[in-house]
C-alpha cells in the first residue's frame, strides 16, 4: 500500500480520536452549564434528566414550586465528537437548541406567541392563519408577534426588548389551554441564562388578573 495513503489514514485516525474526546468533552460542558443555570433560575423541588443519543442532548423533567407546577424540556447540542459529520450537520442547519414548557396554576391571559420571523413557517403554530399579528425589528432582525383574544403585542415587545442576547430567540409562547409558557432557543456555547432569566422574570404580567 502506498505510504502515504497509510500516513494520511493514520493522520485521520489520530485527528478523529482526538475530536472525538474534545467533542464529547465541550458537549457535555455545555449540557452542564444549561442544566445548571436552568436550575438556578427555576429552583425546583426535584429533578430528572433522561440522556439521549450519547453526547447529543437530555430530556428533563423539574417539579416546580408555586406557582409553577413542573418543567418539561429538551436540549441537543451539535455533533461536535465527529470530525466527519460535524461539517454536513452544520451545512444542514444543526445547532445546538434548548426546549422548555413551564406549566403554571394560574390562568394565563390569552394565548400569543413570539417568533423569530424566519422560523415562523416551522414553528407550526396551529391556527396562526385567524390570529392578530404584527412584525416587530430588534437588532436589526425581524420577529413576529402574534396573539389571539386579548392583545398581548405589547407585552411581547417588551419581553423581547428585554432580552441581553434576542438573536437566540427562537419561539417563546403563552399557551392558557394547558397553562404553560413555552421556550425555544437557539444558543452559542450553552448560554441560555440571561434570555430564560430575563423570560421567567416577566411571567407574571401574561397572569390573569385574580378577583378581589
Amino acid at each position: 500500500m502506498n505510504p502515504l495513503l497509510i500516513t494520511a489514514l493514520i493522520f485521520l485516525a489520530l485527528a478523529s480520536t482526538g475530536w472525538y474526546f474534545y467533542g464529547t468533552k465541550k458537549n457535555k460542558f455545555i449540557a452542564s452549564s444549561m442544566s445548571r443555570d436552568l436550575e438556578a433560575i427555576l429552583k425546583p423541588r426535584t429533578t430528572n434528566y433522561v440522556n439521549i443519543g450519547g453526547v447529543i442532548g437530555y430530556n428533563f423533567t423539574y417539579a416546580l414550586p408555586a406557582p409553577f407546577t413542573s418543567a418539561k424540556g429538551t436540549m441537543t447540542m451539535s455533533p461536535r465528537h465527529s470530525l466527519l459529520y460535524l461539517p454536513v450537520s452544520l451545512l444542514m442547519g444543526v445547532r445546538d437548541r434548548f426546549f422548555v414548557n413551564i406549566f403554571t396554576k394560574k390562568k394565563l391571559r390569552a394565548e400569543a406567541h413570539l417568533v423569530e420571523s424566519s422560523y415562523l413557517g416551522k414553528a407550526r403554530i396551529e391556527g396562526s392563519e385567524n390570529m392578530d399579528s404584527r412584525q416587530v425589528v430588534n437588532k436589526g432582525k425581524s420577529y413576529t408577534l402574534l396573539w389571539k383574544g386579548e392583545d398581548l403585542s405589547f407585552d411581547l415587545e417588551k419581553l423581547l426588548e428585554s432580552l441581553p442576547e434576542p438573536g437566540f430567540l427562537r419561539h417563546f409562547c403563552v399557551y392558557p389551554g394547558n397553562k404553560t409558557f413555552f421556550i425555544h432557543l437557539r444558543p452559542q456555547g450553552g448560554n441560555i441564562k440571561g434570555d430564560v432569566e430575563a423570560i421567567y422574570e416577566r411571567l407574571q404580567v401574561f397572569y390573569q388578573k385574580e378577583k378581589e
